[in-house]
């Protein structure tokens, strides 16, 4: 189905998996070699390289990159999981970057209606814009997370969608089918006043690196209610990953960047990953392979502990505690769900529990910290948001 969209990978790089021992990812890798494309029922993940890069700061991935970025992930162990992987091989770069983004729109749109889950690796931001797309036929609404140190919102030249204005053309897509966007990890010095006034107005979710640095776990609500998880490396300091598009002497550290897509995956709700913004040509020590390579061993890790467990009619009163919480000076009320399998928390807003449904946006992921602050009275404002949904 797809086959014309990928260069294969060539026989040596066959010959390399056939060497890794059973328990290494690589062994359990369908590869497009040959003219024997991945079958699409057969694997539970597609990997996908792409190096489109026109929409940003014009870095061209070599081949060679991509190589070793296969090499280094397909290397690592297994953990407790057996999936199913399908390595589609190379995107061909379109003729021009709508080309690629129709591309990429096609192949998403149909591997998530099948249960395929697409990974993406390379490529700049705005290949987001396009995986975004690929949700408009089958989403009402669409929650979308970005670890990024920038809000990508506004530039110097609107009308062209590129690396640092997608989020701008997302926004402003007719019809829209945005429900949510969270940046997580902004530095302000590199953000407009502009920008965070307009995800105010909009009552997006963004969390600063440094309120994320004082409690990691306090992303994972935010994850556990996303659709897509977009990843720029260039968010990472350049010490733990020098070979991004834009290295900067601050930014997440390696530990954080993997905990992420572990809370990722882990999350019911995502069904795509991207991971953007690689540059090797200033990779020390193959360190940024290495930290990719793991970034994703941790969301199939992540993946593994999926619990299903989101509350609705048919489960909320058998696998879920309820605590009602008043709304002070007001009639409303805010009702927190724990549950009983996992210990995880839900939030509401005078919503009667028999019609929950998954999809209703008036029900959010939360924490157990989120709980006791709107015990004692200071409501976080992500949940105070709700009375207003």
């Amino acid at each position: 189905m797809f086959a014309n969209y990928f260069s294969p990978l060539d026989e040596d790089f066959k010959s390399f998996l056939d060497n890794l021992s059973k328990n290494q990812i690589g062994r359990n890798v369908i590869c497009n070699v040959n003219q024997s494309f991945p079958d699409i029922d057969s694997i539970d993940f597609a990997i996908i390289f792409a190096p489109e890069y026109r929409g940003g700061s014009l870095v061209k991935t070599q081949e060679a990159d991509l190589i070793n970025i296969r090499k280094e992930l397909y290397s690592l162990y297994r953990g407790d999981w057996n999936y199913r992987i399908g390595d589609f091989g190379n995107l061909i770069i379109g003729n021009n970057v709508k080309d690629s983004y129709f591309a990429i729109n096609d192949i998403f749109s149909n591997l998530i209606s099948q249960s395929v889950f697409p990974i993406l690796i390379g490529g700049s931001n705005d290949l987001v814009y396009a995986i975004y797309r690929s949700y408009e036929s089958f989403l009402k609404g669409v929650n979308l997370l970005c670890v990024d140190s920038k809000f990508d919102l506004l530039d110097s030249n609107p009308k062209t969608i590129s690396s640092n204005n997608y989020i701008g053309h997302i926004i402003k897509q007719e019809p829209n089918h945005l429900s949510n966007y969270i940046n997580l990890a902004y530095q302000s010095y590199f953000c407009q006043n502009d920008e965070s006034r307009l995800l105010d107005k909009m009552n997006f979710d963004y969390l600063r690196l440094g309120d994320l640095r004082q409690n990691l776990t306090s992303v994972e609500p935010y994850l556990r209610s996303s659709d897509i998880v977009s990843f720029d490396l260039s968010s990472i300091k350049q010490s733990d990953a020098p070979g991004t598009t834009s290295p900067s002497p601050n930014g997440l550290e390696a530990h954080h960047s993997c905990a992420i897509t572990r809370y990722a995956g882990m999350s019911d709700r995502v069904s795509s990953l991207g991971i953007f913004e690689i540059d090797l040509k200033n990779d020390v020590s193959k360190q940024t392979i290495k930290l990719v390579s793991q970034i994703i061993w941790y969301f199939f890790e992540g993946f593994s502990l999926r619990n299903n467990d989101f509350p609705n009619s048919k489960n909320i009163d058998k696998n879920f505690q309820k605590f009602i919480i008043p709304v002070p000076d007001s009639n409303n009320e805010f009702v927190f769900y724990k549950s009983l399998s996992s210990s995880r928390w839900w939030v509401s807003c005078n919503l009667e529990h028999k019609s929950i449904e998954v999809q209703d946006i008036k029900i959010i992921p939360c924490s157990y910290e989120d709980y006791l602050d709107t015990i004692s009275g200071d409501i976080p404002k992500r949940i105070f948001k709700i009375l207003s949904s």
